[in-house]
């Protein structure tokens, strides 16, 4: 251990000590002494008496070992105490001096005092120390108030006040410091303690070195020796490295230095991290950082600003210059070790001007070798080449080229890519590709070409690229008529291509060699369509057997002031279902409900001419049902459309093209399908004298209908009249308000109704109407996904004439309602349906009255028959007036209205039973009947023939007595 001085030390020691001791003491809450004799003796006599700890290591013992305390071996035997004894506010000084062109290094390998290294948050400093602290500007980071040291590595010279130096770092607890190293040949470290008693693990042990500070200069000093100022000229070395200045030491705060590298003409710059350690104190480094410029003053641009933790990053420079700028603050307890940069200047790196050819909306990537960003101004046409294309590329070079499309609320733009030269050689033995080539046999060792079209390998392609992974990768030549020259087209509105060599080049002699790719921005509906318009025109075909079409832009808000048209296309025998699985158009106020909105036609074709019949047209208020093109159309058109009010997520459908069906009407029933598969129902239902009114119902109604059905019902009145419409029951899957219909799965339409589709499970939002001629049509459609099956619908229909005057309706077989003044047939008299429209029931009203009296009078039949006799007589009328209006309701339905297939059988089984049930019942009280007449007759018989006799009011035997003869 080299130790030159003790007590005495350097004549300025003492000095240096006192005024570090009263810096300390005001630091933590001592009286401040009131003289100068107390000063002395607290920090003199009192507190070293007897104990010789400062220490002075200079050159003449270049590296060795320094501790404290300085104290024998640890005994062995258990009885000897093992704490130690200290004298009170104990201060030792340990001062390292280096020699010229050398640094102080001190690497600690225990570390054990009292206290820890958290922050005091919560000092309340006093009104006086908080005074004296904001004089000094010394800040006290850590909770070290029994025992700390404190580190001083910014000292010039030996004589150097430590009251108005800078304080590298106060230390205590467990943590030791981080390697030190000095910023110039001193520094300096100050232990104090006020513990009496301490463990013998108590202290710190650490090595020390004097290194020469040679790599500290990174060149040309510009502002004196002590000035971290440097100038790195090419000229002088080509390649070197950058150090920060006291690394791998903990750097000085509230520093400053930079760095100005200047190359030859053809140049450019070259820098690499190789470590890199900044106090990280936000993402735009507020505090300590390193910013490099793209040129010689900090007016130049700036490639970037960085701190934290970085590895192995690389910047390059544009042109011949840059400069690097390293600024420190204070920050709260923090040991980085600074930075390691190295640097290249060279004229290897690919030429920018070169590979850019001067094209507007291309654009180098600062910072990078030949990274390049190519962006769209709306619908342009863009070239990227290879480096030094049309010549032999460079090696070990990787540019990645960015391609971007607009994106926003009004533009969204997909990007098309064509090669038209490739010669990107990767083989030995030299070869032209002609077919594409499984990805798997896909193998570019030497050069490659990588095409990135998804959002995972893109961003995997510019996170890293030692690993990038591509939808395509291209190597070798290829010919211009190969599918592998393109187009490749982008799933959104940005494409990634990348361009990579290795340390080996081959070459078949051939000329260009490299790449050349036309970049083509177009406009994006993110329609999956056939695209048959300009590239900003929304027109599209589809002609496959299944598949979906949306909005502009679906799921993402369609842009404004938009018109697209959708050709669905079929061939004749064909029939086309469009179903929907979101509709969310634009909902403005009441009045621009329909600003945005889609209108869905049937195309007939005529003799090559075309004829568009518009089936609906839907706004924000719906969601419409499933639909099918009208029969004899094999072709549908779907128009949507949006203002410059305002936008919503759009709509999404799904449409199939399938065998049409054979009959517009379908003239017979259809039986349950057996299986899956579509379901077609329905019939044409034709009105007459004796078949006034009917039913409609769903398949299976009251059960629960299927998915993928179909039914279509014509009902045909008479001339002259008309056809009323009431739904009597309806439960569709769905939800319809006054002003809204959401028809997803399953719709009702009839034409001529108030509302276009129905759904729900409130009859009431039908209201009963009249039909403008003597045909109504009624539709039935389920969405051929899965459904939930609710019950159905049933609707009545009445055949009508509507009338002025009550003499227009008087004969016998007409009946006229009092308050809609609609003309029935009289058949309907009486019915239990309502048949004379809204809020008109006058057809069944006082037919009760009517039904008592006919009961009234066939019991008169009976007054003198026994009680039992007429109440028995009273049910069995009763039960057969009640059946007969079963039987006669049932026939109505069966005669009006025909049900489907299924509901035919049903129909008859249940007539069946109920004329079973009714036969039964009517012999049960036949048989009834006759055995009680035939009991009564008899019991008058008997009566007539026997005498009655008078009988005593008592016995004329004695009470009591037996009887033995009785």
């Amino acid at each position: 251990m080299g130790v030159t001085g003790s007590e005495g030390g350097l004549c300025s020691m003492s000095r240096t000590r006192l005024r570090h001791h009263l810096r300390t003491s005001v630091h933590h809450g001592d009286r401040l002494p009131t003289g100068a004799n107390h000063g002395i003796l607290a920090e003199g006599s009192t507190a070293i008496r007897g104990v010789k700890c400062d220490r002075v290591f200079d050159e003449k013992n270049p590296r060795g070992e320094f501790q404290f305390p300085l104290l024998p071996k640890e005994p062995t035997d258990n009885s000897i105490d093992r704490n130690i004894t200290l004298p009170r506010n104990l201060q030792c000084v340990y001062t390292f001096v280096a020699g010229p062109r050398q640094r102080v290094k001190l690497e600690f390998e225990h570390f054990h005092l009292a206290g820890s290294s958290e922050r005091l948050a919560d000092i309340d400093w006093g009104p006086v120390l908080a005074e004296i602290r904001s004089l000094f500007v010394i800040p006290i980071p850590f909770s070290c108030e029994v025992e700390y040291v404190d580190i001083y590595s910014e000292l010039e010279r030996v004589e150097s006040d430590l009251l108005s130096a800078s304080l590298g770092g106060r230390y205590c607890g467990t943590v030791s410091p981080h390697v030190r190293i000095s910023l110039h040949r001193v520094l300096v470290l100050v232990f104090h303690s006020r513990a009496r008693e301490v463990d013998r693990q108590f202290g710190f042990r650490g090595r020390y070195s004097f290194i020469p500070d040679t790599k500290y200069r990174a060149g040309t000093s510009i502002n004196g020796e002590n000035e971290c100022n440097f100038l790195i000229e090419a000229s002088k070395r080509r390649r070197g490295a950058i150090f920060s200045p006291t690394y791998p030491g903990t750097y000085p705060k509230n520093f400053h230095c930079s760095y100005l590298l200047k190359g030859r003409p053809g140049q450019r710059i070259r820098l690499f991290f190789r470590d890199f350690d900044i106090y990280f104190g936000g993402e735009h480094c507020p505090y300590d950082s390193v910013t490099i410029f793209d040129g010689s003053t900090t007016s130049s641009p700036i490639i970037k600003k960085v701190c934290g933790l970085q590895q192995r990053t690389e910047m390059y420079s544009v042109g011949t210059e840059a400069l690097i700028h390293f600024n420190t603050t204070n920050p709260s307890k923090a040991d980085p070790r600074g930075f390691v940069i190295e640097y290249e200047f060279s004229n290897r790196f690919v030429d920018v001007a070169q590979l850019l050819h001067g094209q507007k909306g291309v654009t180098h990537m600062r910072g990078t070798e030949c990274d390049v960003r190519v962006e769209s101004n709306r619908e342009t046409t863009h070239y990227i080449y290879s480096p030094k294309f049309p010549d032999m590329y460079p090696l070990n070079t990787t540019c990645t080229y960015i391609l971007d499309g607009l994106q926003g609320d009004q533009n969204l733009e997909k990007v098309i890519l064509t090669f038209e030269e490739f010669a990107v050689l990767s083989d030995d033995e030299s070869m032209i590709i002609t077919e594409p080539p499984h990805i798997d046999d896909i193998a570019c060792p030497a050069a490659w070409v990588g095409v990135a079209i998804s959002d995972a390998t893109m961003k995997a392609t510019l996170s890293s690229t030692d690993e990038s992974n591509f939808e395509t990768t291209l190597c070798e030549r290829i010919p211009s008529l190969s599918p592998l020259m393109g187009p490749y087209v982008s799933a959104g509105p940005r494409m990634v291509v990348q361009f990579g060599t290795t340390d080996k080049l081959i070459t078949d002699g051939l000329h260009p060699i490299g790449f050349k790719a036309k970049v083509e921005f177009k406009t994006d509906f993110g329609v999956t369509g056939e695209s048959i318009g300009t590239s900003n025109e929304c027109l599209f075909r589809f002609r496959g057997p299944m598949g979906f079409f949306n909005s502009p832009r679906y799921p993402a808000n369609y842009p404004l002031d938009t018109n697209c048209t959708y050709f669905i296309e079929g061939r004749p025998g064909q029939q086309i279902l469009i179903h929907f699985e979101q509709f969310a158009l634009y909902q403005g106020k009441d009045e621009d409900r329909c600003k945005d909105w889609l209108e869905i036609y049937d195309v007939f074709q005529d003799g090559g001419d075309e004829r568009l019949v518009l089936q609906e047209r839907y706004c924000s208020d719906t969601l419409p049902g499933p639909t099918v093109s009208a029969f004899g159309a094999y072709a549908m058109r779907v128009v949507f459309s949006s203002d410059s009010t305002g936008s919503g997520n759009g709509f999404k459908a799904l449409y199939e093209i399938r065998p049409a069906a054979k009959e517009d009407i379908p003239s017979h029933e259809t039986k349950e399908p057996r299986g899956e598969g579509p379901y077609r129902c329905g019939r044409r239902i034709r009105a007459s004298e004796t078949t006034p009114t009917g039913f409609v119902m769903s398949p299976n109604y009251p059960v629960k209908y299927n998915k993928d059905v179909h039914c279509d019902w014509e009902i045909i009145a008479r001339n002259g009249y008309k056809i009323l419409l009431t739904m009597v029951k309806m439960e569709i899957e769905g939800e319809m308000t006054s002003n809204k219909a959401y028809c997803q799965k399953a719709v009702i339409r009839v034409t001529g109704a108030p509302r276009p589709e129905y759904c729900g499970t409130n009859q009431n939002v039908f209201t009963p109407f009249v039909t403008k001629n003597n045909t109504v049509r009624i539709s039935f459609l389920t969405s051929p996904d899965k459904v939930n099956g609710l019950k159905g619908f049933n609707m009545s229909w009445t055949e009508v004439r509507e009338v002025n005057d009550m003499s227009e309706c008087s004969s016998p077989n007409e009946y006229m309602c009092t308050y809609s003044k609609l003309c029935i047939s009289s058949l309907l008299r009486c019915n239990g349906d309502a048949n004379c429209g809204h809020q008109d029931d006058t057809d069944e009203t006082h037919c009760a009255r009517v039904q008592s009296s006919v009961y009234g009078s066939l019991s008169l039949l009976f007054t003198n028959s026994a009680a039992m006799l007429q109440l028995n007589v009273g049910l069995l009328y009763g039960l057969i007036a009640v059946l007969s209006n079963v039987h006669l309701t049932v026939c109505c339905a069966n005669n009006g209205a025909r049900k489907e297939s299924t509901t035919d059988k049903t129909i008859v089984i249940a007539g069946v039973f109920c004329g079973g049930t009714f036969l039964f019942i009517c012999i049960f009280f036949c048989y009834l009947f006759k055995s009680k007449l035939e009991r009564k007759k008899k019991r008058q018989r008997s009566h007539g023939s026997r005498h009655r006799h008078r009988q005593p009011y008592r016995s004329q035997k004695p009470v009591g007595k037996s009887i033995a003869d009785s």
